[in-house]
């Protein structure tokens, strides 16, 4: 059977090698790509227009685990990774995640994608505008480390995102350097994917339609080939986040998120 979707596999296959690219450059999981693609995909495929985007989110939150561990491992190898900011993230992260997945269950297609929209031109603003603080290295308190876990694991898994694009800014503006806020970010990456793709993958959308490649909402095969995909690119992007020019990668990166966002929408209303 799977032999049939050997071109559906091989065009998700050359997606996952793009999200791997920027998840391993930028600490990006790729869910601003993943997320519209695959809503396209679905409803290509002739899924209920009603369940394609929790679809979208809950594949691209389980390739999402595959992506932050490669570029978890990519970056633990030049000693990026600042682990006691981890380690005091992280259950906050994953219980914001636990809550925006049980809400994401309850909320339209089209309400989640207004949701996504919105905040992808929000966080293509900050990316292409740059922004950063000014002043000394701050002293991050478990108080703000816990009230911006939560909030980041909610958003993150809110929009199926790896975490980077709120997590990046949120240390770099307590002036860490910008690697280890991007090593750092992928890390958390993992409490966000993996709590998310746990509930959606106990949870079974309204309609019955190709059970066999369904997981609860997360659509294995995609998840797959995005993964392979991955494998290749994210090492290398992670490698290259210390040659390239970064910023003015994001700031295409950014146009990207705009366009592909308004696309999905588009697509539903």
């Amino acid at each position: 059977m799977l032999l049939a979707m050997a071109p559906d596999l091989l065009l998700l296959g050359a997606l996952g090698l793009v999200v791997g690219f920027f998840a391993g450059l930028l600490g990006i999981g790729g869910g601003g790509i993943m997320v519209p693609a695959l809503t396209a995909f679905f409803i290509h495929q002739g899924h209920d227009p009603n369940q394609v985007v929790h679809m979208a989110l809950a594949t691209s939150l389980s390739s999402i685990i595959f992506n932050a561990s490669i570029s978890t491992y990519s970056h633990q190898k030049h000693d990026a990774i600042i682990w006691p900011i981890v380690y005091r993230m992280a259950p906050f992260v994953a219980t914001g995640s636990l809550l925006a997945t049980l809400l994401a269950i309850k909320l339209t297609s089209k309400t989640l994608a207004v949701v996504f929209v919105v905040f992808m031109v929000v966080i293509a603003a900050q990316l292409m505008l740059n922004i950063k603080p000014k002043g000394k290295k701050q002293h991050i308190s478990q108080l703000k480390l816990g009230l911006g876990g939560s909030l980041i694991g909610f958003f993150s898994a809110l929009l199926a995102i790896g975490g980077g694009s709120f997590t990046v800014p949120f240390l770099n503006w307590h002036q860490i350097n910008i690697k280890k806020c991007i090593a750092t970010a992928a890390a958390l990456g993992l409490p966000i994917s993996l709590t998310g793709t746990l509930i959606l993958a106990i949870n079974q959308p309204n309609t019955v339609q190709s059970n066999a490649h369904m997981i609860g909402f997360i659509y294995w095969p995609a998840t797959l080939a995005l993964t392979l995909g991955a494998l290749i690119t994210t090492p290398v992007g992670a490698s290259l986040t210390h040659r390239l020019p970064v910023q003015v990668l994001k700031r295409i990166f950014a146009l990207l998120l705009v366009i592909l966002a308004i696309k999905m929408y588009l697509t539903l209303v």
